[in-house]
């Protein structure tokens, strides 16, 4: 995540680029040369992105698309909760984090542990790999359940919990169906969408929801 940023009439302006096109979550201040959060900070934010304000740990306010002056006339749930300095210079006591809600694609997931197929007498260590495409929904439930709930503090964290949740849908998926092992292989789309299934039911309260899911491969290790 790259921030843009300069100042305008010696006057902060920030605005937000996802230059990487995969990061959900950015928590501002993270890169040493981002400005503080001054009074009368301009902040700009684009379409399919929401700004998170948290004064402490506690939800403090939710930007959508739109410029913003971080003012205590325009923020006054900041200002109820003394954010706003006394003093000119001395920045804010607020944390933006950014979160896009724009599809994210390709993400990669593969099983932890395999599932466990049994086959008559059999039993089949199966595993898998793909992809999965996601989005954020829910831009609150997403920060007060990933963020204040979980304790996961950026996209990375993010990411390595829906590549648990996607892998571990699969397990589930494919050890309850109870078929043989040749119609898991040979109908990776059919289970593919079961998972993404399974797994949507698994991130709701996280307000994210998978798009895609994509079985790659399939294999039976020895």
């Amino acid at each position: 995540m790259l921030f843009g940023k300069k100042r305008s009439n010696d006057k902060n302006v920030i605005r937000f680029e996802d230059k990487d096109r995969g990061l959900v979550l950015y928590r501002y201040g993270s890169d040493p040369g981002d400005l503080p959060l001054l009074r009368n900070t301009r902040i700009f934010v684009a379409e399919g992105q929401y700004i998170v304000c948290l004064c402490g740990n506690s939800l403090a306010d939710v930007w959508d698309w739109g410029e913003y002056r971080l003012v205590p006339e325009e923020f006054p749930l900041l200002a109820e909760k003394k954010a706003f300095p006394s003093r000119g210079g001395k920045p804010v006591n607020a944390t933006l984090y950014f979160v896009n809600t724009d599809p994210i694609t390709e993400r990669k997931w593969a099983t932890k542990t395999p599932a466990l197929v049994r086959e008559g007498e059999q039993i089949y260590r199966v595993r898998a790999y793909g992809t999965y495409d996601y989005r954020v929904k829910d831009p609150i439930g997403f920060m007060l359940e990933a963020f204040i709930n979980r304790g996961l503090k950026n996209s990375y964290e993010v990411m390595g919990a829906l590549f648990t949740f996607v892998s571990g849908a699969f397990t589930a998926t494919v050890s309850e169906m109870g078929i043989p092992v040749l119609e898991l292989i040979n109908h990776p789309r059919e289970i593919s969408e079961l998972v993404k299934k399974k797994a949507n039911r698994q991130v709701e309260a996280l307000g994210v929801e998978f798009l895609n899911v994509q079985i790659e491969g399939t294999s039976l290790p020895d």
